[in-house]
């Protein structure tokens, strides 16, 4: 072939590849592109749940986001957990009343392999018959365990992170760890020293079902591509969501990490899918499919780009997702050291849906805000549980 000709066919093949790389863009722009979905927000919130007249004790904080279960008979459940877990019941959202019980809670293992130190319960699926299985942010920090690791600005952090599964029955809601070899739905790449920082699973959305899958997210300290921290899907097929979790990585669905593996072989790294862009920049704590839109609806608490609020983005599919919006400037608590009003750990739950989990929403729904109310001293333990009534435009 003269050399004339094998500059025709390079470009030919340039044009071709370049051709073949703006279409993949497209068809994958597409796949979110839709009309943008926009919200109205109601100015003022009702109280669920107010900390000077309604609390069993000092801790008893609204301190994850709210997560909704309906029983078979109708009751109603709402946790907002705290690592003392209670829960609010009622026969309706309009009389959840605190039940001042403390259903579960960890035994403040100074083992880390155990993954039994603190736990606060994120996520509530049904598996029948009465029993429910809840996901939980277990969190071994080093610095409450003698001799481990000495609290101090120069010291590692020594935060070590996972999600781990527990069950309960749909009566009373007093969930216990599950058994160890199945109690690790998500860890972190590497077994546990002082040195760490921070590293594994922090937290986990609500569950949600989609054909024959169940689904969540959960951020990551050490383990997303690209970058480390992130967001990464997860999923278990219907009939084994005790033991069939995994996380999405390179487009496929894997084992996530498990640093202590039963065969006390060397932790084998696993990385997961990072999702969204680089807008979708904090912990996913909610995600909800929107019926009129035919999408699915995640929010979350940051700052972006200097404003302060709950965002939110849409997705066809819980893998491709647009851009990030500001729902409400609702301010979160940290990044600042000013007193005033906070909010975090949004969730969203339309009273109307027929869903047992709530995974579904309509035209109108609330989104539930953990308020901090530091208006006259920062770093108190009086916060309110709040929502706010939206609508879809």
């Amino acid at each position: 072939m003269s050399r004339l000709a094998i500059a025709r066919w390079n470009k030919l093949f340039l044009c071709v590849l370049t051709y073949t790389v703006v279409l993949t863009l497209l068809i994958g722009e597409a796949v979110v592109a839709k009309e943008p979905v926009t919200f109205s927000v109601a100015p003022d919130p009702e109280i669920v749940y107010r900390y000077q007249t309604q609390r069993c004790d000092w801790r008893s904080i609204p301190d994850s986001p709210a997560r909704a279960f309906r029983r078979d008979d109708g009751s109603l459940v709402l946790m907002a957990a705290h690592f003392r877990n209670r829960i609010f019941e009622g026969s309706s959202f309009n009389d959840l009343r605190p039940n001042c019980a403390v259903l579960s809670m960890g035994a403040e293992s100074a083992n880390p392999a155990e993954y039994n130190d603190r736990f606060w319960i994120q996520s509530l699926i049904p598996l029948g018959g009465g029993r429910v299985l809840g996901l939980a942010s277990q969190e071994y920090s080093g610095i409450r365990h003698d001799g481990v690791c000495v609290k101090g600005e120069d010291k590692p952090a020594c935060w070590y992170l996972a999600i781990v599964g527990l069950e309960a029955n749909d009566r009373d809601f007093t969930f216990k760890l599950l058994p160890r070899d199945q109690r690790l739905i998500a860890g972190s790449n590497r077994r546990f020293d002082r040195f760490i920082n921070a590293a594994g699973f922090l937290t986990a959305t609500n569950t949600v079902f989609d054909g024959d899958y169940a689904y969540f997210i959960g951020w990551t300290e050490d383990a997303a591509e690209p970058g480390g921290r992130g967001n990464c899907l997860f999923r278990a097929p219907r009939n084994d969501l005790v033991n069939g979790w995994q996380m999405m990585s390179k487009g496929r669905f894997e084992p996530s990490p498990d640093p202590y593996a039963k065969d006390g072989q060397e932790p084998v790294p696993a990385r997961c899918d990072r999702l969204g862009g680089p807008d979708m920049s904090s912990k996913v704590r909610s995600l909800v499919w929107l019926e009129t839109k035919r999408q699915w609806i995640a929010v979350w608490s940051t700052r972006w780009n200097g404003t302060g609020g709950v965002y939110y983005a849409t997705s066809p599919n819980l893998k491709d997702w647009s851009s990030a919006i500001l729902l409400a400037a609702f301010e979160p608590f940290w990044g600042t050291d000013v007193k005033g009003t906070f909010y975090d750990y949004p969730s969203i739950i339309d009273h109307d849906s027929t869903s047992p989990i709530f995974q579904t929403a309509g035209d109108s729904f609330y989104l539930y805000l953990t308020r901090l109310n530091w208006e006259t001293k920062r770093a108190t333990m009086d916060r309110d549980l709040v929502r706010f009534k939206i609508t879809v435009n």
